[in-house]
């Protein structure tokens, strides 16, 4: 049993089963908020993700649906869980190597390596890539192998496998996730340097020591080539259609789009508050003490080592303080491995008894009670349920256009590709329009829209100088852009096709279906030519469809998703209810404003429509 425990391998083992268990026990059993839909789309017919494409992911989350006997979306929670409880079992390996050079009892050290990687397991940031798919899971995993693999080659020295497999599994982490990058800094400074020695050594042969390391890393990049080469198929999910030229490559895979949310004035600012919650919450405050002692332990040990985890602490905030994207918490996931290496080291210090026993495995379970309800995502269909609430009352053949890609445009995609549901409805995200590759697809899918290539045409040659960052004028290109959505509704409902718009699209766009009327009907408006006089009343199908679903999946979680997806229901059914009102229905409008306020109770227009309908002549009673 003692030599189990002191087996940095079965250690690591049991370190994933035991993670594992925890993320499957909260793992989400369907849909999540934002790419979760598009990437498991993009995985089941192997296609073209958002960029950067991610073709990495892509290729393993193929591979893996097509084993694995469930659902693709529960295939790739799955999976999810696999790579985030794999990666917290390298880490207690990472963890056994830096240890190695101490001195101290061999017991006690894989105590320290056990409890802390638990403890970073059960953070609430790590553990929430284990509950549900995304490519930050696999992200993790290669980092973590990547800071193994260099870890082991640094104390080797010289030329081995080691430092082999470190440049292939570099060059294969960018294929999958750009913030590989992040490793940079604290890489390039630990490669020129002596580690048995502990000093820096800038010279001719290490840089030469490169070289042979060149042919892996490429390897290793190769990964790439799937992009152009699947485009050309022409797969259902194929953005960016990156086949095309270069230009449309480079601006998928580099991810250009996204350039505009980097290095802003004040970003750094409103990012650190984030990025200071987020540690706490992986630290649970109580390793804070242990992190700065085992800063001072490090650097009277190894300076080399100090200088590199601080490296690596660096290379991380400069990006991720300077992102801004209200997701970022992922993004300091690189910072967050060396915080708790240096955790690890000061308790090594701190602690040289066989106390240890009995006091760091309380670390791991302060974490993992803690996180644990927040992180507990086995009952949650927040997104399905609002597709379904959104989708199943709208009419055959109808057209939608909206731009909620974090709660309905992706995860439509993937139900309705994969799992067939409403193949008679077409989805326009109206974002994407504002992409080259998007409409040519849509035509491919919907060819009635060939009505619309007068107007397309003219946005595209506009929409084309954009995308080469030429001499466009804004104007030109938002009018033209308005232009194809009018032409798309007037072609639809030419075509007998009902067409709606979600809220946000007309709060927007305001000179899009500006002619027409707007009614709202189920959790979207329907664009109609306008009555000839007075209100149509549309039918209101929403009254006898259950809400409980989604209520009990958004109450008492936090964050801006949730907020968001509460929001946007309960001033739909707000609308409903003043529409129902207005149209003489205000038992049904008192209906709507009871399943708005179980939606939402502290929206501020609910008392007010409330009170406006209750005091009508024709209100109902009290």
């Amino acid at each position: 049993m003692i030599a189990v425990l002191l087996s940095p391998k079965w250690r690591a083992i049991g370190i994933f089963f035991l993670t594992f268990f925890v993320y499957l026990l909260t793992m989400m059993p369907d849909l999540g908020f934002t790419d979760s839909g598009e990437l498991a789309a993009a995985a089941h017919v192997l296609g073209i993700a958002h960029p950067t494409g991610y073709p990495l992911y892509t290729i393993i989350a193929h591979v893996w649906s097509l084993i694995s006997p469930f659902s693709t979306v529960y295939d790739l929670n799955l999976l999810a869980g696999i790579f985030t409880a794999m990666s917290i079992g390298i880490f207690s390996l990472i963890l056994d190597e830096i240890l190695e050079l101490f001195d101290g009892d061999r017991t006690n050290k894989s105590i320290i390596s056990t409890c802390i990687a638990l403890m970073f397991g059960f953070g609430s940031t790590v553990w929430s890539q284990g509950t549900a798919l995304e490519v930050y899971s696999l992200q993790l995993f290669l980092m973590m192998l990547s800071i193994l693999y260099f870890l082991k080659s640094m104390k080797h020295g010289g030329m081995s496998r080691y430092l082999l497999v470190w440049s292939f599994l570099i060059g294969l982490s960018f294929t999958n996730h750009g913030t590989t990058i992040l490793l940079a800094p604290a890489m390039i400074l630990g490669y020129f340097a002596n580690w048995k020695q502990d000093k820096f050594s800038f010279s001719l042969d290490a840089l030469r020591g490169l070289l042979p390391l060149i042919p892996w890393f490429i390897i290793g990049l190769l990964v790439w080539v799937y992009l152009p080469l699947r485009s050309t198929h022409y797969p259902i999910v194929n953005w960016g259609e990156v086949h095309r030229n270069w230009d449309a490559f480079a601006y998928h895979a580099f991810g250009k789009q996204y350039q505009v949310w980097m290095f802003n004035d004040g970003t750094a600012k409103e990012n650190f508050p984030k990025y200071w919650n987020a540690l706490t919450d992986m630290t649970s405050w109580i390793l804070l003490i242990p992190m700065f002692y085992g800063v001072y332990a490090s650097f009277k040990r190894s300076k080399i080592l100090s200088f590199f985890l601080i490296a690596l602490i660096i290379g991380n905030l400069v990006y991720a303080l300077n992102y801004g994207i209200h997701d970022i918490e992922t993004y300091f996931l690189s910072g967050f491995i060396p915080v708790f290496i240096f955790a690890a080291l000061g308790l090594h210090s701190l602690l040289k008894h066989k106390t240890l026993l009995y006091v760091l495995p309380i670390l791991p379970l302060l974490n993992l009670s803690l996180n644990y309800a927040k992180n507990d995502k086995h009952d949650e269909y927040a997104v399905p349920s609002y597709i379904s609430l959104m989708i199943d009352p709208l009419p055959k053949n109808s057209v939608i256009i909206s731009s909620q890609w974090d709660y309905l445009c992706s995860g439509f995609m993937y139900k309705q590709i994969v799992e067939k549901y409403r193949p008679d409805i077409i989805m326009i995200e109206k974002e994407l329009l504002r992409r080259t590759w998007y409409p040519s697809q849509l035509k491919r899918q919907y060819p009635f829209l060939a009505k619309v290539d007068a107007q397309m045409n003219e946005f595209l040659k506009e929409l084309q100088v954009f995308e080469r960052e030429g001499p466009y004028s804004p104007e030109i290109l938002q009018e033209r852009y308005e232009n194809v959505i009018n032409a798309m509704i007037d072609t639809s409902l030419a075509y007998r096709r009902p067409v709606f718009m979600t809220t946000e699209v007309l709060q927007s766009e305001v000179n899009m279906a500006k002619t027409y009327a707007k009614i709202p009907q189920g959790l979207a408006f329907r664009i109609m030519y306008p009555p000839p006089s007075g209100l149509p009343e549309l039918p209101l199908p929403l009254l006898n469809t259950s809400f409980d679903s989604l209520i009990n999946s958004i109450q008492g979680r936090s964050g801006h998703l949730y907020e968001g997806l509460s929001t946007i229901t309960a001033n739909q059914l707000l609308n409903l209810a003043q529409y129902a009102w207005m149209t003489g229905r205000s038992q049904e409008a008192n209906e709507y404003l009871n399943i708005a306020e179980k939606v939402q109770s502290d929206n501020p227009t609910l008392r007010e429509l409330r009170q406006a309908i209750l005091s009508s002549p024709n209100g109902p009673q009290r």
